[in-house]
């Protein structure tokens, strides 16, 4: 069979991510430690060092002590040289941060959303990063992530449907693209929050997880062998429009068309709209909402557990944005979901509760710009199916 065309290419860019990813893993590690984990010559590693060592993306610290001959230096990732922008787009604003390869947070820009409008956020996104790449004028920033809260269409970087920005099929991608002059990655809210953890957090290399965000939307990351699972068509993840409740004395319409989905009860829109309903406040949420939030957080941890138990992963992790997190509200869910086991054979999932702010989804968002960098074998169905919120 004849090679394909750009196979060298390729070959290379793999060849590359291997040795990123061994470095992002175990470094500062040697070229000699590198070749036995890739299983590349120790020439084909001290090349590919060489050429990351001149483009910023590796750096050289302390000499490993030798017997003999010339102290072997380490190699770990570059520190600020380059950079991935990540945002976090909400209904007010775009919050950007910029992170440098070790995952780290070096600047950061808040700019207002003067309205909803897909060309008004297009706008914000790109003259924040703009402003927040300008705090760091030595360094080459390598792409732009953007975490929304929605359904994420990868693979054409359209944002198929947003309730929370009122977007249906805004392809963002390439708008963005054409704005920041740079690669573009979309994703959802909870997808970013995944990737974070996935990226920088070697506890949960491998194993399978479920990840609910609880904010503006509602939406599950199925974490499958250490990567996130997206489905045959997409639908993986589809948390917020499951049908928890026929209420028909009051019907709770949703923004995608229905009645009743989870995202009617549980999430901030959905809570904020029944509240109107009953002629209460709802700008400002608060853990005394009596049955509204009662009922939402009970809904909400019913149905984790139902999808935990069809799933059977080792942790779950509920992540409140800042607008959801509360105390009171996040202790009566995690009670609902615990309770769903009592009579169970096996044991309930681990259960971690975490806050999903303004700056962890951002650096999510530019996550998964870097995670570009260390994969090795990208599979087109990783990339090309919509995300779920």
């Amino acid at each position: 069979m004849k090679p394909r065309a750009g196979s060298k290419a390729l070959i290379r860019e793999i060849n590359e991510a291997l040795v990123l990813d061994v470095v992002r893993a175990q470094g500062p590690v040697a070229r000699a430690v590198i070749a036995t984990r890739t299983g590349l010559s120790a020439a084909t590693v001290t090349g590919i060092a060489g050429k990351l060592l001149q483009s910023g993306l590796l750096s050289e610290t302390d000499a490993v002590p030798s017997t003999g001959g010339r102290p072997a230096r380490l190699l770990e990732l570059g520190t600020d040289t380059v950079l991935a922008a990540g945002v976090r787009l909400s209904g007010t604003e775009a919050f950007v941060t910029l992170v440098n390869l070790r995952g780290d947070s070096v600047a950061s820009h808040r700019e207002a959303l003067p309205s909803t409008r897909p060309e008004a956020a297009e706008a914000a996104i790109a003259r924040a990063v703009a402003t927040a790449s300008a705090l760091r004028p030595e360094a080459t920033l390598t792409g732009v992530g953007v975490a929304v809260s929605g359904v994420v269409d990868q693979a054409t970087g359209m944002v198929r449907h947003s309730g929370s920005l009122g977007w249906e099929n805004v392809p963002l991608r390439d708008r963005l693209t054409e704005l920041t002059g740079t690669p573009v990655v979309l994703d959802s809210y909870v997808n970013s929050f995944a990737s974070g953890l996935l990226l920088f957090d070697g506890r949960l290399a491998g194993r399978d997880l479920l990840l609910f965000s609880v904010g503006p939307s509602l939406g599950a990351s199925v974490v499958v062998k250490g990567r996130i699972h997206r489905g045959f068509n997409g639908s993986a993840g589809g948390f917020a429009h499951s049908r928890v409740c026929a209420d028909i004395a009051a019907p709770r319409p949703c923004h995608c068309g229905a009645e009743n989905c989870l995202e009617t009860w549980s999430s901030h829109w959905g809570i904020r709209q029944e509240l109107e309903r009953r002629g209460a406040d709802a700008e400002d949420l608060c853990d005394d909402g009596g049955a509204v939030m009662t009922d939402a957080a009970d809904k909400l941890g019913t149905a984790m557990a139902n999808a935990a138990k069809m799933f059977g992963p080792e942790r779950v992790v509920m992540a409140f944005t800042h607008e959801m997190n509360l105390p009171a509200f996040a202790a009566r869910t995690e009670r609902m979901f615990r309770l769903q086991y009592a009579h169970e054979n096996t044991p309930a999932p681990e259960l971690e509760l975490a806050v999903a702010d303004e700056p962890a989804l951002a650096r999510g968002a530019a996550y998964n710009v870097l995670a570009r960098m260390f994969t090795a074998e990208v599979s087109e169905s990783d990339v090309s199916r919509p995300a779920q919120v």
